[in-house]
C-alpha cells in the first residue's frame, strides 16, 4: 500500500525532472552510476543534479543551465580550465609532485624566493583606495571559493609536526636557516597543506592530473550573497528580501552566515546583502502590485549587474587601464546593450586567474584604518586579526568606522614590490602562529602544475623567445633580473607569480603586463561564456534599454551612500582617493539610480513618476 509520503514523493519525481552530472566530465550519469557516488558517499563533491532545462528562466542560483549544451556548466564544483597545460614531476603513476628545475635539482624553497623578491615595510599609496583591496577579495571568492585554509588552519594544523610526516596532504613551506626573520625565531617551518583536488575528493583516481576543486558558481553572479545552492533560509519571503539581524540599530546578515576574510565579511557581504533588501525596497515602492518572489529576483538581478558594473567598469579601468580594456573589447564606452555571448564557450574560469590575482597581495595594508564620517582619523587594527571574525564589525560603532576608512584609506603602495609584514609574517593572526600568505601563494601555484613563468610571456608577447635572464630586460629592470638569478639557477625555472613581482608596470596601468594578460582574457571570457550577462538584450529576462542605462549611472560611491553607515559625503569614484580632481561631495550630488525605469504598469497603485535631474555619467564614460 502507498503511503502518503511515497505518494508526495512521486508527485515531486513526475514535477520536477532531475538529471544527475559528472561534476569534472559533466556528462548525464545513469542511475547505476550516480547510485555508485551515493554509495560511497561522493555524491555531494563529485555529481551535480540538473532540474530540466528551460531557455526562457533567468540565471539560476545553483549556476545549472547557463549553457544549454551542457546544463552542468556553471554550477559548483565543476572544473576550472588552463591557459597552459601542466607541468608536473611524475613521479608514479599516482604521484604528481612539483616541477623540477631544468638541472634535475628541486625548485628553491618558495619561502626563500618571496625573501628575495618581496621586501617587506608599510607604504601607503596615494591613489587607490582600501575599498579596491576589499572588492578584490570578495570578486574573487565569487568565483573561486576554496577550503584550502580551512584545511590547513582546522583540518591539519599539524603539518610541520611529526604528525604531518606521514599525511599524504600536507605541503609545509620549510624556512632556510638565513630567512631575515626566522633565523631569530627560530621557527623553520610553516604549516600548509595541497590543495583540496577532484582526486582528494573521491572524484577521479589517483593516476589523473591533480585539478583544484571549487565550491562557487564560476560567473560573477554574487554567490558568496546568494549561495551557490538553492537556500530558502536566506530569504525573508516578504517583500522580496533578504533575511537580516539587528545590532546597534544597524542591519546585517545573520550571525550564522558566512564567516570569512574581513573584506569578504565587510563588504561583499555585508553592503551586496543589504545593497539586495535597498534595491528590493526601492522596487516595491514603485511596484506596490509585486509579489515577494518578483521584488526578489528582480532585486537579484539588478544587484548582481551593478556589481558586475562596479567590477568591470569603476574598478578594473582604474588597475589596468580604461583605453587598454576597451581596445581589447572587456568593456565598452556605449551605455547601452552588447552581446559577446559564445555557447561554445563554456562558463569556467582559468586555474591561472585567481593565483595570478594573488600578485595584488602586494597592495595589501596590513592595518585596518577607522575614521568618522568627518574624516579624522580614529583607531586602526591589524586585518590579520580580523580573520573569521565577523562579529567585530557588529561591536560598538566599528562598522562606521570601517566603512568610513574603506575610502579614505590608501592600499599598500602599487607601484613598488612591498609587501605588509602582517601579510608575510603573521597572516592568519591568532589562527596561526607564523604564516606568509606570498609564500603560501607560490608555493600553491607549484601544486597547480604551472609552466615556467617564461612560457606564459610568450603566450602574451606572441611567442617571444626567452632562452637566458637578459632577455627579460624588455620586462623588468636590471636590479630585478639579478633577484631572479639570485633564486633561480636558470630562467626556464622561474616561478609564475615570482617573474610577476619581477615585471615592471605597464604604463597607465598599476599591474604587470603579464597579469594584466590573464585577467584580461579571463574577464572577456567571463562576458562571452556567460548567458545571462547583464549586457545582453536577448538574454532571458533581459533589462529594457532604459534599465541598462540606468545599470550604467549605478556606482559604489552610490552603493556606499544608500547603505553605508553614517555615509553622507564621499568622492564619486571611490576607488581612487579624495583629491583635486576627485573631490568628497555630498551623497545628494552622487548619481542615483532611476527604479521608475523598472515600473510595471499594471500596477493600479502606483505612484507618479516624479521628474529626474540631468545627470553626468559615471567618470569612465566621460574620460
Amino acid at each position: 500500500m502507498w503511503t502518503r509520503s511515497a505518494v508526495f514523493s512521486l508527485v515531486v519525481a513526475i514535477a520536477v525532472a532531475v538529471d544527475h552530472y559528472d561534476a569534472y566530465y559533466q556528462y548525464n550519469l545513469t542511475t547505476a552510476e550516480y547510485e555508485s557516488y551515493v554509495a560511497n558517499g561522493t555524491a555531494g563533491n563529485c555529481t551535480i543534479s540538473v532540474e530540466t532545462c528551460n531557455s526562457t528562466e533567468r540565471r539560476r542560483i545553483d549556476g545549472t543551465c547557463n549553457n544549454l549544451n551542457y546544463p552542468a556548466a556553471g554550477a559548483a564544483r565543476t572544473p576550472y580550465y588552463r591557459v597552459l597545460p601542466t607541468s608536473f614531476n611524475i613521479v608514479d603513476e599516482d604521484d604528481y609532485r612539483p616541477r623540477l628545475a631544468k638541472s634535475g635539482n628541486e625548485l628553491p624553497l618558495a619561502r626563500k624566493v618571496r625573501t628575495v623578491m618581496v621586501s617587506e615595510g608599510n607604504v601607503p599609496d596615494a591613489d587607490i583606495t582600501h575599498l579596491a583591496a576589499h572588492i578584490l577579495v570578495f570578486s574573487a571568492t565569487d568565483i573561486t571559493n576554496t577550503r584550502d585554509t580551512t584545511n590547513y588552519v582546522s583540518w591539519r594544523p599539524h603539518c610541520c609536526q611529526a604528525a604531518g610526516a606521514n599525511d599524504t596532504a600536507c605541503a609545509p613551506n620549510y624556512v632556510p636557516a638565513d630567512d631575515p626573520v626566522h633565523r631569530f625565531s627560530g621557527i623553520r617551518c610553516l604549516n600548509m597543506t595541497k590543495p583540496l583536488t577532484y582526486q582528494t575528493s573521491g572524484c577521479l583516481p589517483n593516476t589523473t592530473v591533480p585539478l583544484r576543486i571549487v565550491d562557487a558558481t564560476p560567473t560573477f553572479d554574487l554567490s558568496p550573497v546568494y549561495g551557490s545552492v538553492v537556500e530558502p533560509a536566506r530569504r525573508a519571503n516578504t517583500s522580496g528580501l533578504l533575511v537580516t539581524e539587528t545590532i546597534n540599530n544597524r542591519t546585517y546578515p545573520p550571525t550564522s552566515g558566512i564567516n570569512l576574510l574581513l573584506g569578504i565579511n565587510f563588504f561583499g557581504i555585508i553592503f551586496y546583502w543589504r545593497y539586495h533588501n535597498h534595491i528590493a525596497t526601492k522596487l516595491a515602492e514603485v511596484n506596490p502590485c509585486w509579489t515577494d518572489d518578483q521584488l526578489f529576483y528582480a532585486a537579484r538581478e539588478i544587484n548582481i549587474a551593478l556589481a558586475q558594473q562596479h567590477y568591470y567598469y569603476e574598478l578594473m579601468p582604474i588597475l589596468m587601464g580604461s583605453d587598454n580594456l576597451v581596445a581589447d573589447n572587456v568593456v565598452s564606452k556605449d551605455f547601452g546593450f552588447r552581446d559577446l555571448y559564445d555557447d561554445s564557450l563554456l562558463p569556467q574560469i582559468s586555474l591561472e586567474y585567481p593565483a595570478v590575482l594573488r600578485w595584488l597581495h602586494l597592495i595589501q595594508d596590513g592595518y585596518l584604518k577607522m575614521y568618522d564620517s568627518e574624516g579624522h582619523y580614529l583607531r586602526q587594527y591589524p586585518i590579520v586579526n580580523l580573520t573569521a571574525r565577523i562579529a567585530y564589525i557588529k561591536e560598538d560603532d566599528n562598522m562606521d568606522g570601517i566603512t568610513q576608512g574603506c575610502f579614505r584609506q590608501g592600499t599598500g603602495n602599487t607601484k613598488d614590490t612591498i609587501a605588509d609584514n602582517d601579510i608575510v609574517q603573521n597572516g592568519l593572526g591568532a589562527l596561526q602562529k607564523a604564516n606568509d600568505i606570498m609564500t603560501n601563494d607560490l608555493a600553491k601555484h607549484r601544486y597547480f602544475g604551472f609552466q615556467p613563468y617564461i612560457n606564459y610571456l610568450a603566450y602574451c608577447n606572441n611567442d617571444t623567445n626567452i632562452t637566458s635572464f637578459n632577455d627579460l630586460l624588455t620586462f623588468m629592470r636590471p636590479e630585478r633580473i639579478q633577484q631572479l638569478k639570485d633564486a633561480y639557477e636558470d630562467v626556464e625555472d622561474i616561478d609564475l607569480l615570482a617573474g610577476l613581482w619581477a615585471e615592471t608596470l605597464t604604463d597607465g596601468t598599476y599591474v604587470p603586463p603579464t597579469f594584466y594578460c590573464l585577467i584580461k582574457d579571463q574577464m572577456l571570457r567571463s562576458i562571452q561564456s556567460d548567458r545571462h550577462w547583464y549586457e545582453r538584450e536577448t538574454r532571458p529576462d533581459a533589462f529594457t534599454e532604459e534599465q541598462m542605462y540606468e545599470i550604467r549611472y549605478g556606482t559604489v560611491a552610490r552603493m556606499m551612500c544608500d547603505i553605508g553607515d553614517s555615509v553622507a559625503s564621499i568622492q564619486p569614484q571611490a576607488f581612487k582617493m579624495i583629491g583635486d580632481d576627485n573631490v568628497e561631495v555630498s551623497c545628494d550630488e552622487i548619481n542615483d539610480i532611476d527604479y521608475y525605469a523598472w515600473q510595471d504598469a499594471t500596477c493600479d497603485d502606483a505612484p507618479t513618476r516624479p521628474d529626474i535631474t540631468e545627470r553626468v555619467p559615471p567618470a569612465f564614460y566621460t574620460s
